[in-house]
């Protein structure tokens, strides 16, 4: 008998609750590109959203490799993007639901 070789993630995935936060900051980027390159299309706008995401992963400590390869393995197991995609987004609703709005003087 012949095994299929299992592919071996767990080292290199990153968990759902870090996931949860790098997706929503690259969301929050990707919001921030459309809005400038809406505004300004003399930009160089690959550069900057490129240079978006890397800040991302920088303020995460990742790598790209290490986001992408997590990202990849969360597609494979749909199960576990559920769970992924649920979380960000009720993430999303505990920061929306904690802003107050601007102060009033």
């Amino acid at each position: 008998m012949f095994a299929c070789k299992k592919i071996s993630y767990d080292k290199e995935i990153l968990a759902i609750n870090d996931m949860k936060t790098i997706v929503w900051d690259m969301t929050l980027a990707d919001e921030w590109f459309n809005q400038i390159s809406n505004s300004d299309s003399l930009r160089k706008t690959r550069n900057i959203n490129i240079q978006l995401y890397e800040q991302v992963f920088a303020s995460h400590n990742i790598t790209k490799k290490n986001f992408y390869t997590s990202y990849q393995y969360y597609q494979l197991h749909p199960d576990k993007m559920k769970i992924l995609i649920d979380s960000v987004s009720a993430y999303g609703e505990r920061i929306k639901n904690s802003y107050k709005g601007p102060r009033k003087y």
